[in-house]
């Protein structure tokens, strides 16, 4: 029902550039040129796509989270999948490898109240991106379900309130989709990882073959501190992260 509301409006309404406001995209080729770069290689296993102080990309990420500018969520998923997915792509082809992309699920409460899982909207535009180049992601938004409505992360003071805020939260439905698969999960903003270990935690018990993580801008990647035998590639908002 949203989606059709969503595409009538944009008729009636055509999308204009949150920037400079050109009617057209919503965020136009003239504007997406001040914020995207190549990747630009930070250390040694670090490279960095976004500028995540820049502005605009903060403006961007709060008016598809809170204004469901759903179009900004196509945008992110392209450049994303573009910048760091084509080596995923090329070993999905190669082994023939179907790679599942999980959004971080909103609770119940959250999509009453948004309309709609910008993560979902984000994992889609990659997936459909993928099919371009004849490989197939697949994003799966019945997998990993949030059971109980939590305290919004940014919100949290503390590290181990976040932790504790998310304990739990939770659980995994047709997990046997999972098993012996690479799994993406998609979430936007990162803190202390909180989120993105305890959605882990929940899909492990189905044995995938492995576990990585997109998100579109990240805060304090100083936090992250992962058990050594979990394998798990982070891409926060352009920038990798390998933890082995």
């Amino acid at each position: 029902m949203h989606a059709t509301w969503d595409t009538i409006l944009s008729v009636i309404f055509p999308e204009h550039c949150i920037s400079c406001n050109k009617e057209g995209h919503a965020l136009c080729a003239i504007c997406e040129r001040t914020i995207i770069t190549k990747p630009v290689a930070l250390s040694a296993s670090t490279a960095a796509l976004f500028d995540y102080a820049h502005p605009l990309v903060k403006k961007a990420i709060w008016a598809l989270k809170y204004d469901r500018r759903l179009a900004l969520g196509k945008y992110f998923g392209i450049a994303l999948y573009r910048e760091f997915f084509k080596h995923l792509a090329r070993q999905s082809a190669k082994s023939r490898e179907t790679m599942i992309l999980i959004p971080v699920p909103s609770s119940r409460g959250t999509l009453r109240e948004r309309g709609s899982n910008h993560a979902e909207v984000v994992a889609s535009a990659i997936a459909e991106e993928a099919v371009k180049d004849g490989v197939s992601f697949i994003a799966d938004s019945a997998i990993l379900i949030k059971e109980k409505d939590t305290q919004r992360q940014v919100e949290a003071k503390t590290r181990g309130a976040r932790l504790t805020n998310l304990r739990g939260a939770f659980v995994v439905e047709n997990g046997e989709r999972i098993t012996g698969k690479t799994i993406i999960l998609i979430d936007d903003v990162i803190t202390t990882g909180a989120t993105l270990r305890e959605a882990r935690e929940a899909l492990r018990p189905w044995k995938p073959k492995r576990i990585l993580a997109i998100a579109f801008r990240d805060l304090q990647p100083e936090f992250f501190d992962f058990n050594r035998r979990a394998r798990i590639c982070f891409v926060c908002c352009g920038e990798i992260v390998d933890r082995l």
